[in-house]
């Protein structure tokens, strides 16, 4: 980054679990050691390009048939990191959940919120309507009610978030072949409250390119990158596609056509 910092790190780290099953190259599995050592070290690296005063984001699973793992250790290993402070955790609550018999459906992803220093926040607000009436207060001599010391019609943002919908098949943001794809929705909330319009945000696990397209839209600077070769290729193409069609992903449609072609060959 030629020394640059930043003010705002959003992170999407692997899960650390398989996918169908079956590790893979991409999508693998380890011993929570090592998982550790390699979570460490991406902490160090986003410490040491930090500002005094930044946002740290970072997606995480949690692994009912493994101890939940690997929320709870990684929250233990944040501690070793006195720099960043606990802020919120936040639930992204899926309006599709995969389904079973014997237990409650799975309908969430978990978002963990430090901060360096103190950094500015910014107030947003969701597309959702405030219906709840009733909190009276006296302001200045009257009695006034919720709605009417309102600054806005829609509610702020609570560490629930409801109204943001997870990638699937028919979306139009969708790349296929990436797992737990984060919703634009999502990333441009968290650059929109976290950094001003021209500052930069950093994504260490570029993954389907969503904090690099975040950026584009919500006009951030973005530094992001990704060990696996595919997945920095794929990062490349969206924003190509993007500026191309004004189409922020591929839905159902193969982001490497020329795969295609040669399978039809």
């Amino acid at each position: 980054m030629g020394g640059e910092k930043t003010g705002l790190i959003i992170n999407d780290p692997p899960y650390n679990m398989r996918v169908g099953n079956a590790n893979t190259t991409t999508l693998s599995k380890v011993n929570l050691a090592s998982y550790l050592d390699f979570t460490k070290k991406w902490i160090a690296n986003a410490l040491q390009i930090s500002k005094p005063n930044t946002h740290l984001y970072v997606w995480i699973g949690a692994d009912y048939k493994d101890d939940f793992q690997p929320l709870p250790d990684f929250m233990l290993s944040m501690r070793a990191f006195r720099d960043f402070s606990p802020k919120n955790f936040i639930t992204l609550r899926n309006q599709r959940g995969y389904g079973i018999q014997k237990n409650w459906m799975w309908a969430r992803q978990e978002l963990l919120h430090y901060v360096k220093g103190n950094p500015d926040f910014t107030v947003i607000y969701t597309d959702i309507p405030k219906i709840l009436k009733g909190y009276h207060k006296k302001v200045n001599g009257r009695v006034t009610e919720n709605l009417e010391r309102s600054k806005s019609e829609t509610i702020r943002p609570g560490n629930v978030w409801v109204d943001v919908q997870q990638v699937f098949y028919r979306m139009k943001e969708n790349v296929p072949g990436c797992y737990a794809q984060k919703p634009l929705k999502a990333i441009r909330r968290i650059a929109q409250s976290s950094c001003k319009a021209g500052d930069l945000m950093v994504d260490f696990f570029a993954h389907s390119g969503t904090a690099l397209m975040a950026g584009e839209l919500s006009h951030r600077k973005v530094y992001t990158f990704d060990i696996d070769p595919i997945f920095a290729e794929i990062t490349i193409r969206r924003l190509e596609h993007y500026r191309k069609t004004g189409k922020t992903g591929w839905q159902w449609h193969n982001p490497f056509p020329e795969i295609d072609r040669d399978l039809q060959d």
